[in-house]
């Protein structure tokens, strides 16, 4: 007798739901199981495996559950058993980010970082463990139908609470400390990942947007392939569509290395920084300078360039002259690495000194993070270059995306359509649930115009599978990330917040909290997840459990129209004590043809909207709101939540 990987001592099953318990044993007979007192039965099938389906139970335990071939030996008993309520917490990385983790890009800023603040504030908090507890599934890209979660079911103690999901654990915490019953949650999150991993086969089928895609994913069967891990053959970026080596350093010939070249035509980048999200190239190579004034005292030292994380290869110059160079053709072993590069005292022949550097990246992201610094070889003494640098692109390949690439599908690799499904769902299933918690859209920014119909059809997918055609799904709105801008027309990050904004609003039982305003401007994995775990729960409490004292989330657009006097008035739900927060930059932009946007005059609250002015577009056509990919927050209501960025056509009166 064989029970899922699920039903072991200490979980925690669904309250006020019919709970599914399956396993496998001897074929073709009656199988019993009891649990909290009740009862039920089934039969086997040939191969032996079972379901059965226990009555609706209240809150409670502990229990016993046993499970029993009647007149043989087949018998299994799991103690420890509480009834209470089961989420599930899955999505890429901010979802995976760890409790205990510390994943900064620069991790030499902060003596006592806000993770570890935010996790010795949530051990004294949490108290009570007996009725907390969580399952991590464990990574698995095979690439078949897996049946066994990997993880087992541990309490929310300090001793074990730091390899929990950081967001699900403050989530999980509020909803206890307001429901008074146990809580379990279920991880199961790959950090980046898209959403049409963990999305089945026959689901995606049904989308034209992916039904291609999987098609490809099947053939990926058909290769041969040399099992050498656990999960398969790892990715292999090279072969993706996009992906090609350096084209070669002609930079330095064109004198971008000298200290005497003139760079005024070239844009500004802040650095620590990403190239691509502040719009100077896609990948490719692209050059950074900038001349620094040293103490007199350092000239004709021994010097060194430390630099921040680097993605992905990169050759630097001092005075022209090269002092050190990392990663060759399509490595990716020193993706963010930090480099340290010695500058020879002979090179230091005054208290001017040039440093250029020259990125070079062939997918994804391209950036020079962490803090830059000239350090005094002899003592340690440094200088930090962090700010505003020039720019310029080498050479631009537009962005390469190989993660929806079909030549790299397969095992090993977490963004094969359905793998996920196949590896870290589908062993869950049915387990009863009380709802999902979702944060992913990072890794579908670049796709975001299919992300509305891609993340539906794994919503619907979900539901079925865990037969709960009203599973309430929270999503968790993108925070900001990049450069701080006040508008960006075309950011990937904006439209597909308006994609989650717009799912919400069609589809039932699914919402959102906002993150908008806990990101990060220079990394993707913003630390403060109990804000993001505390609007999960406000949503949940109000959306899902009734509690009407609750306000669910942030100001929500409901309207657009224009007054007689040309000026715009903006509707929304959530919106008691609206309120703008006049010291920020104005985010509230305008436009007579959806082209070009300019900012509103004056954004003024009236009750639960806010009047729109500009003198520069007589007739406004289009609102956008925090239109950027991490853009200056402005609105609020009284809970302190945030509004939702948003981009509405205006109505007439």
């Amino acid at each position: 007798m064989i029970l899922a990987s699920l039903f072991q001592d200490g979980a925690v099953l669904q309250r006020d739901r019919v709970v599914p318990v399956w396993g496998k044993t001897l074929p073709d007979s009656l199988v019993k199981g009891t649990l909290a007192d009740q009862s039920s039965f089934c039969r086997s099938s040939h191969e032996g495996n079972f379901m059965l389906y226990f009555p609706a139970m209240p809150a409670g335990g502990a229990h016993e559950l046993t499970v029993s071939v009647p007149g043989t030996s087949e018998t299994v008993t799991v103690r420890d058993i509480l009834i209470g309520d089961v989420w599930l917490a899955s999505g890429q990385s901010n979802m995976e980010y760890t409790l205990g983790g510390d994943w900064r890009v620069d991790k030499s800023a902060d003596s006592e970082p806000l993770s570890r603040r935010q996790e010795r504030e949530f051990y004294e908090l949490n108290q009570q463990t007996d009725d907390f507890r969580f399952f991590s599934v464990e990574r698995c890209a095979s690439g078949a139908v897996e049946n066994v979660a990997k993880g087992s079911w541990r309490r929310m103690s300090h001793d074990n609470a730091g390899d929990c999901s950081a967001v699900a654990a403050w989530f999980g915490f509020y909803l206890r400390q307001k429901l008074d019953v146990p809580v379990g949650l279920i991880v199961s999150a790959w950090g980046g990942t898209i959403a049409e991993a963990w999305t089945s086969y026959s689901a995606l089928m049904l989308n034209p947007d992916t039904a291609e895609n999987v098609a490809m994913a099947i053939a990926s069967h058909q290769k041969e392939l040399n099992y050498s891990s656990e999960n398969g053959v790892p990715f292999d970026i090279s072969k993706a569509a996009g992906v090609l080596p350096d084209d070669g350093n002609t930079g330095v010939e064109r004198g971008f290395a000298d200290p005497d070249f003139d760079d005024s035509a070239w844009q500004d980048m802040k650095i620590p920084g990403s190239w691509v999200q502040q719009d100077i190239a896609g990948n490719g190579a692209v050059w950074i300078r900038k001349s620094f004034e040293i103490p007199a005292d350092w000239v004709g030292c021994d010097l060194i360039l430390h630099t921040g994380g680097i993605d992905k290869h990169d050759i630097s110059y001092a005075n022209g002259v090269e002092i050190g160079r990392t990663g060759d053709g399509l490595q990716v072993d020193f993706y963010n690495a930090v480099r340290d590069y010695p500058i020879p005292a002979a090179l230091v022949k005054n208290n001017i000194i040039t440093i250029a550097s020259r990125g070079f990246s062939f997918c994804q992201d391209g950036s020079f993070m962490g803090n830059w610094k000239l350090i005094r070889k002899s003592d340690r003494a440094e200088i930090l270059l962090n700010g505003i640098w020039k720019a310029c692109a080498e050479y631009d390949r537009g962005r390469v995306h190989p993660r929806k690439d079909s030549s790299c599908f397969g095992a090993g690799n977490p963004n094969t359509p359905g793998i996920l499904f196949d590896g870290m769902i589908n062993p869950l299933l049915p387990y009863a649930l009380r709802g999902v918690i979702w944060y992913q859209g990072e890794s579908n920014a670049p796709m975001y115009n299919e992300y509305y119909e891609t993340l539906r059809t794994m919503i619907a997918d979900w539901r079925y599978r865990f037969m709960n055609h009203e599973m309430p799904f929270i999503m968790v709105q993108l925070a900001g990330y990049s450069v701080s801008k006040a508008f960006v027309s075309g950011a990937e990050w904006a439209f597909l917040r308006d994609a989650q904004r717009l799912l919400c609003e069609d589809f039932p039982q699914t919402f959102m909290a906002s993150a908008i305003d806990c990101g990060e401007e220079l990394d993707i994995h913003p630390q403060d997840k109990k804000s993001v775990g505390y609007r999960l729960a406000q949503c949940a409490l109000n959306r899902v459990y009734g509690y009407e004292d609750i306000v669910p989330s942030g100001p929500e657009i409901c309207g657009a129209k224009r007054l007689s006097d040309g000026s715009v008035k903006l509707s929304f739900n959530c919106a008691g004590g609206l309120r703008i927060d006049s010291e920020k930059e104005q985010s509230f932009y305008v436009s007579a043809d959806g082209g070009d946007f300019v900012p509103a005059d004056s954004a003024e609250v009236d009750g639960n909207c806010v009047i729109l002015k500009s003198s520069a577009v007589d007739w406004i056509f289009e609102v956008r709101y925090a239109w950027a990919s991490f853009p200056a927050c402005t609105l609020y209501n009284s809970a302190g939540l945030p509004a939702s960025s948003f981009r509405i056509g205006v109505e007439e009166i």
